[in-house]
């Protein structure tokens, strides 16, 4: 029988396991970069930034997620899509990947999409300030304007403060005909 010698690093060694490759610590510049340019409004410059990142970093969650925002705000929706997904199959409960998916959803004109992403944010956060709201749009577009009206009643029974969801259940309100 063969007996196999097991070498014990030495500190040196250890230490440089726990030490970020330089890939990681660039990576980890990069996701800092995009996200500083996305604060700033510097959209394109965060997605190549981003896109850096992604190639030594794929599976950085907060750096996909920053990710399909700046995409969703430069109209890349579908890109959007794929990357908030993959946020979501890790963290189903991340209300900001839930959010801009939804968003997204709507940009492409996928309702039924955005409006069963809503009401999973809905049922999952009712106390959560603009959730409400963005449900009541999304059926106001679908001229479901009961539902809009549930919702909206929702949203000031929150926040009585929001004038935005005042302002559209009024709308609703005033409106000649409507749909249930």
């Amino acid at each position: 029988m063969f007996s196999f010698f097991k070498r014990t690093p030495t500190e040196n060694e250890s230490a440089e396991r726990t030490r970020p490759s330089r890939d990681a610590q660039r990576a980890d510049l990069l996701w800092k970069q995009g996200r500083r340019l996305l604060e700033r409004k510097k959209f394109a410059r965060a997605i190549e930034s981003m896109r850096e990142a992604l190639e030594l970093e794929p599976s950085r969650l907060d750096g996909r997620l920053n990710m399909g925002a700046a995409l969703y705000l430069t109209g890349e929706y579908e890109e959007a899509v794929t990357h908030l997904k993959y946020v979501l199959a890790f963290d189903p409960q991340s209300t900001p990947a839930l959010l801009n998916l939804a968003a997204s959803y709507d940009a492409l004109g996928r309702m039924d999409d955005s409006i069963a992403t809503l009401e999973k944010i809905v049922a999952d956060r009712p106390q959560w300030s603009d959730a409400h709201y963005n449900l009541a749009i999304a059926y106001f577009k679908q001229e479901l304007y009961d539902k809009a009206m549930e919702a909206l009643k929702a949203e000031l029974q929150i926040n009585p403060q929001h004038e935005a969801a005042r302002t559209l259940l009024n709308k609703i309100y005033l409106m000649p005909t409507r749909k249930n």
